[in-house]
């Protein structure tokens, strides 16, 4: 099916370019370059910088939407106009993941820009040579570890991607041959030959270990039956011989033809006295679980004899004090008593009452003091 192809445009009433993404995919077809610090002197990991083409003009990019299926297509001279207007509005660090407003990645901002023009000698970067003429790159520093880590180490963000609010041609479907045709076929060519010739190469692991002898051997990938096994020497590396081998960790290895044949490791040998099993592990568990369960109980039995000891005796110290109570109060009532009786005895063996002197203060305190002395020899 021949798909039509429309025009990005800009307008005063639209908002143009609005932010650049970090994509897996970009959708012009080429990924940026993450400068490696053995490629570019000037630039090292410190300095974290990715230049990529941001926009290619003449470049078909498939779009799917409420239209149907199409090609956009952004010229040279509406490139300048988004550039120069991104700018302006100082959106141009506007940075996030994926196309995802809420994945902003800050500390990611431009530090160059430009857009090639053959007649001013302003020409593509090297690796880019092949891209039309009005292509606008871009240079950005990466200071946001995160999104460097994905970059660099893990190359899960591939390239740049620019999204934005735009004028669309309407209905004014271009045929190729309206096209700089020139321009699109060499960015074309360019975009598949980038694709033919990048492979995914999958990430090789190398192992290495010394011998009980001192000898290094090598191996690539996983250390197992079928791995090729190599031995290091001063004039290189050659297959290893057969026999078994046995690595300063105790794991056994068996080759023939270079190759492992059986591989044991340590954790795998067992004898009758150096088993040792989950069971084993289990029962050693229980056992001790339950001596410190035991110990937790007697303890636990101790404080509450403990606790048991003190309610008696704060029970008997209740006693006493209720005893004490009652003797004080026996006490003083039989002083009391025993002064009534006293003030009658002598107003009735009195000759003269009307001669009755009463007792002053320190009398009758000397007379309860007798009485209670006596009270006390009494019993």
């Amino acid at each position: 099916m021949d798909l039509p192809f429309i025009e990005f445009k800009l307008s005063d009433d639209v908002e143009g370019l609005q932010a650049i993404a970090f994509v897996d995919a970009p959708a012009i077809g080429l990924n940026y370059q993450a400068f490696a610090p053995h490629k570019f002197e000037i630039i090292n990991e410190e300095k974290r910088i990715v230049m990529g083409a941001a926009m290619i003009p003449d470049l078909p990019i498939y779009r799917r939407d409420e239209r149907g299926e199409y090609y956009a297509i952004f010229r040279k001279e509406t490139i300048k106009s988004l550039v120069q207007k991104l700018f302006k509005e100082n959106k141009h660090n506007n940075f996030n993941e994926q196309h995802n407003a809420f994945k902003i990645l800050d500390g990611v901002y431009i530090y160059q820009s430009f857009i090639t023009d053959q007649e001013l000698g302003i020409l593509a970067p090297k690796g880019f040579e092949n891209v039309a003429d009005g292509t606008w790159f871009i240079a950005a520093k990466v200071e946001n570890d995160e999104a460097w880590s994905k970059v660099k180490e893990d190359g899960i963000l591939k390239g740049f991607s620019v999204e934005g609010v735009f004028d669309l041609e309407p209905y004014k479907f271009k045929k190729m041959n309206k096209l700089n045709l020139d321009s699109v076929i060499s960015t074309l060519k360019s975009v598949f030959a980038d694709a033919e010739t990048e492979v995914v190469a999958e990430e090789k692991t190398f192992g290495e270990a010394a011998l009980v002898d001192g000898t290094i051997v090598k191996w690539e990938g996983e250390l197992m039956e079928g791995t090729a096994l190599t031995v290091v020497l001063p004039e290189g590396e050659v297959a290893a011989p057969d026999g078994i081998h046995e690595i300063t960790d105790g794991t056994i290895i068996e080759t023939a033809g270079g190759l492992v044949v059986n591989i044991q490791a340590m954790s795998d040998i067992a004898t009758e006295d150096n088993e040792f099993t989950s069971e084993m592990l289990n029962e050693m568990v229980e056992k001790a679980l339950a001596k410190y369960a035991e110990a937790f109980t007697a303890t636990l039995e101790g404080v509450k004899a403990e606790n048991e000891g003190l309610k008696l005796e704060l029970a008997a110290i209740k006693a006493d004090k209720e005893t004490l109570r009652n003797e004080f109060s026996a006490t003083l009532s039989k002083v009391g008593t025993e002064l009534e009786e006293i003030v009658k005895s002598e107003a009735s063996t009195s000759k003269k009452p009307q001669e009755f002197k009463a007792q002053s203060r320190a009398e009758k305190a000397a007379a309860m003091g007798a009485i209670i002395r006596a009270n006390k020899l009494n019993k």
